[in-house]
Formats: C-alpha cells, structure tokens, sequence
C-alpha cells in the first residue's frame, strides 16, 4: 500500500495506513481524554488508544507525544482536548 507508513516502536518495526486505522477503531468505545484528542468518524479517542488498538499492542508501550507524531503523519487531525 502506498498510503502506509513504516516506524519503530521498542525496537519493533511497524507499517500502518489510515485505513488500518479507521478499521481498527470500529466498534472501540473511548477511552477518557485527558489532553489531546483523534476523531475517527463520530467519536473522538486518545491518540495512545488509537495507536494500541491500530497495533494491537500495551499503551505503556509508547508515548502519547510518540503516537500524536504517527497519527499526524497519516493525516489525522489531533485536536488539544479541554478535558
């Protein structure tokens, strides 16, 4: 896919796309924001839970600076919440 992007998380290298994304958000309630904010459709998520559940790994696993930079690159507009 052209539209995937390809980055390392503890050592473990990873390729995601937009699509990936959306898909994986399906059905996911949100968790609470606290400070920043992704919108997939209707709903509005953390950017660490976004990126855990697109890969399906723990959420101590990155940053949320780390996952807002990921997000950004495959053109999701992060949003700095109120909350």
């Amino acid at each position: 896919m052209a539209d995937q992007i390809s980055f390392t998380i503890a050592g473990k290298s990873y390729k995601l796309s937009r699509e990936q994304v959306i898909n994986a958000m399906k059905g996911i309630e949100a968790q609470q924001i606290s400070k920043y904010a992704v919108k997939i459709g209707s709903k509005r998520y953390p950017p660490k839970q976004v990126l855990a559940e697109a890969l399906s790994i723990p959420l101590i696993a990155f940053t949320t600076q780390y996952a807002y930079n990921i997000l950004q690159r495959l053109d999701f507009e992060v949003e700095v919440s109120g909350g």
